[in-house]
């Protein structure tokens, strides 16, 4: 039998790769315990704090038991065969840790929708076929799901106040947490408001690049640091964790999340979601969780990801154009 390789960082496989190894460790875990789970590739935990720099598979269970029959734990280590392009397999070695999928929460100025609040961080702008320029800002789909109602405000800062309505949402099947708000009333009214904001200085500013999800993965892995923008003022953050294979936050499954932690108390606090993060300066993601223990870790989804999603939709160049 051929000897197993440890896999001790994260670069050591590539990204379709660690999909797999998700894929595998949940089906491991399923037999195992009899739980459905999410897996996370990050470091191992003890007391709450990060220890060692070797990898982990972090196991994320519906209920964290305390006393488990040692035929229903999840062992210490995992063993996965890893088929190669040639047809042979590969037999990898990675130690587990195990964590409670019920501590982390969907965290849904702000926007105002009844007694629900959550924020917006990126603007929008696009044009119709008619050349007709558009603004718009992305918030969190999670705020919607128990309303039917499509206008909201958006409280920019104590004297500007945005009137939006809910222009896109995608199915749960696209596996994103989005909505797209269209800004509405009066073009120069609300470009006079943008710029007030100090959003905009011009009615047609550049375009600011976005970190691909690969980047994103690849940053938080290499625990960059990072800021979110709140709407009580920016905080910061360190990556910590990547999901290959999604994650699991409320009634969504979302694709290529990331955990950031190591914050202050409450910096993903409920009415968080919807933040915009940068990561080593660089627009990155969309915050959509956080952990409801104390909020010091949140789940962001690379907001590249939703951009592609917002152009198909529209069917329109959009582009974001300022990132707070």
């Amino acid at each position: 039998m051929m000897s197993a390789v440890t896999i001790k960082r994260y670069d050591q496989l590539n990204a379709d790769q660690w999909r797999r190894v998700a894929v595998t460790a949940k089906r491991h875990v399923k037999r195992i315990t009899g739980q459905s789970s999410e897996i996370g590739i990050g470091q191992k935990y003890t007391a709450g704090r990060p220890t060692g720099r070797q990898l982990a598979i972090r196991v994320y269970l519906p209920q964290k038991c305390r006393r488990v029959a040692k035929t229903k734990r999840v062992p210490a280590h995992f063993e996965i065969r890893l088929k190669r392009s040639d047809g042979k397999f590969d037999r990898l070695r990675i130690r587990s840790d195990v964590e409670s999928l019920g501590d982390y929460v969907p965290t849904g100025a702000d926007v105002k929708l009844d007694d629900r609040t959550a924020t917006t961080g990126f603007l929008l702008r696009w044009k119709t076929d008619d050349g007709e320029v558009r603004w718009g800002l992305a918030t969190v789909a999670h705020l919607f799901d128990q309303t039917r109602l499509r206008i909201v405000s958006v409280r920019m800062n104590p004297t500007v106040t945005l009137r939006c309505r809910r222009l896109k949402t995608p199915p749960k099947r696209e596996h994103l947490d989005l909505a797209v708000l269209e800004i509405v009333g009066d073009r120069e009214e609300i470009e006079d408001k943008l710029r007030r904001c100090g959003l905009i200085e011009s009615i047609d500013p550049p375009a600011i690049p976005l970190m691909s999800v690969r980047q994103v993965h690849r940053a938080v892995m290499g625990h960059r640091r990072g800021r979110t923008y709140p709407p009580d003022g920016d905080h910061a953050f360190t990556g910590e964790e990547v999901f290959p294979d999604g994650f699991q936050l409320g009634s969504r499954i979302l694709d290529d999340c990331v955990r950031v932690g190591r914050c202050d108390v409450d910096t993903f606090c409920q009415g968080t979601s919807g933040s915009a993060w940068s990561i080593s300066n660089q627009a990155a993601c969309l915050q959509v969780g956080g952990k409801e223990t104390d909020f010091r870790e949140g789940i962001g989804q690379p907001f590249d990801l939703c951009l592609k999603w917002i152009r198909s939709s529209i069917n329109a160049p959009v582009n974001v154009v300022a990132v707070w």
